[in-house]
């Protein structure tokens, strides 16, 4: 235990430390009294460090509190975003420096060890955001940690092996952005060693999804050498621009079935049957039989669009594990990504006006995919996704109330890789599906959701509810929370 779990544990008023009084220190200090006479859990030094820090160190106390991530972490808590204020207070950085480094250093240099273990980079970057308030001695030992990581996927290269499970990690954007907190000219060396060695692996197979994995992640190192960077920009385009090449010559040649391309031709079919009734002579049998045509039309497109259409809800929902020869999880897609790589060409509008902006926030135990469809009417049979984005357990993010919605809810993404005959798969690897899935996800993912205003998904019988706030100021309702309106 260190002293911010401690003054978690004791209830104190976070809010007010700057104003700290030596009485209220002193009444803190009795209560800590009692507090280890209950709980042999307390250890001496910390209620001591405590007490001395709240004397010596209110500002720099105060700031740890108002801080969500740090609070978080030192408290081994998750609170959202709204109970901590919207600014910090202004520090000293090396005051704070001193603060971490007499009370808090050993619990960062457990976790940055272990994380560096795990080759969990996502949640060191969460932490390094804030490395400017870290000690020396830390900041120090994490960069040699860096540079070992790096050190090892150029000696696994060097060495020929064609083994590279080890060094997977080197793929991950985040492990790009987790050295760039650590730029040095002796960095950038072996950056450039790394980049020639997996250039020199894609050269010779253009379809190496380990060197084009490398290539375009390495796009998220940033350092002062504005050659290497120009070099890791051209690289990374010329890697995606193989990758749809081959993609489009793919699609082009298979079975597969393409909601974008579906909507291309019903789209084609509705201008046609217009300019038929348009050109026609008036003949009432003409008027006839073209509207019995156009209906058969359209008939034949909503039985083509509900089959394609579960058929990718079940591929989702359904995974049939007696295929499955490997899981690959996914761990590096962040709030507003796209998810499906072959489903969808468009991409997320991030720009969205205010007057049509709604707020949908996860505050559930479940990452959400979100499929965004383009609202035509609000009768409209077809709901044609457009794009795909993922969204984050506990975050939220901005939408369009011009939007009809789907949700497919779980934890654990991954892409399955199995010699399944299923048709839905980006290169060789099979779509991103959930490992863990709640109750109903299926049901859930099969209605289509229209809003008007703000969304929250909460935790509901073991899975989610899906609601909106409707706000009025001639309703008594107030705040309250009512059910969702479905698209019929």
């Amino acid at each position: 235990m260190n002293i911010i779990e401690l003054f978690e544990n004791l209830n104190i008023d976070k809010s007010k430390l700057l104003q700290i009084t030596s009485e209220e220190i002193i009444k803190i200090e009795k209560h800590v009294n009692v507090e280890k006479k209950i709980n042999p859990d307390i250890d001496v030094n910390v209620a001591n460090n405590l007490i001395e820090a709240l004397k010596k160190y209110p500002s720099e106390f105060q700031f740890i509190a108002n801080n969500r991530v740090l609070y978080n972490f030192f408290s081994k808590k998750n609170y959202y975003r709204d109970s901590f204020p919207s600014q910090n207070i202004v520090v000293d950085n090396e005051r704070v420096k001193m603060f971490i480094e007499n009370y808090l250093l050993d619990d960062l240099i457990i976790f940055f060890d272990k994380k560096s273990i795990e080759n969990k980079f996502d949640e060191m970057n969460d932490l390094l955001v804030y490395k400017d308030y870290f000690p020396e001695e830390l900041f120090y030992k994490v960069s040699k940690r860096a540079e070992g990581k790096l050190d090892f996927v150029l000696s696994v290269l060097n060495s020929k092996e064609q083994n590279f499970f080890p060094i997977l990690y080197v793929k991950q954007a985040s492990f790009f952005i987790f050295l760039s907190h650590f730029i040095s000219s002796d960095l950038d060396d072996k950056v450039h060693s790394l980049l020639n060695e997996i250039v020199d692996i894609y050269n010779v197979t253009k379809s190496s999804e380990f060197a084009e994995g490398i290539m375009i992640s390495m796009a998220n190192y940033h350092s002062f050498d504005e050659e290497l960077m120009d070099t890791i920009a051209s690289n990374k385009r010329i890697v995606q621009n193989n990758i749809e090449g081959r993609v489009e010559k793919s699609s082009s040649s298979g079975s597969g079935f393409s909601w974008r391309v579906f909507g291309i031709i019903l789209v084609i079919l509705l201008k046609i049957a217009v300019f038929s009734n348009k050109c026609s002579s008036g003949s009432s049998d003409y008027d006839i039989n073209n509207s019995e045509n156009m209906n058969t039309i359209m008939e034949s497109l909503n039985e083509r669009y509900a089959s394609d259409k579960n058929h990718f809800i079940n591929y989702l929902t359904d995974c049939k594990t007696v295929f499955i020869d490997s899981i690959k999880k996914i761990d590096t897609l962040k709030t507003g990504d796209k998810v499906f790589k072959s489903m969808f060409s468009s991409k997320f509008e991030e720009q969205i006006p205010d007057s049509l902006k709604i707020n949908i926030k996860n505050k559930s135990d479940f990452d959400v995919v979100l499929l965004i469809s383009k609202k035509i009417n609000r009768n409209d049979v077809f709901k044609q996704p457009t794009y795909s984005v993922f969204l984050k357990k506990k975050e939220s993010i901005n939408v369009s109330k011009n939007d009809f919605f789907n949700f497919y809810v779980g934890n654990e993404l991954a892409s399955f890789l199995s010699n399944d005959t299923e048709i839905i798969k980006y290169d060789k690897e099979h779509e991103y599906r959930f490992i863990k899935q709640p109750p109903k996800s299926k049901e859930i993912l099969k209605v289509d959701y229209g809003f008007t205003s703000d969304v929250i998904i909460r935790n509901y019988d073991e899975s989610v509810r899906i609601e909106t706030k409707e706000e009025s100021e001639n309703s008594s309702k107030g705040d309250e929370v009512v059910d969702a309106v479905k698209v019929n």
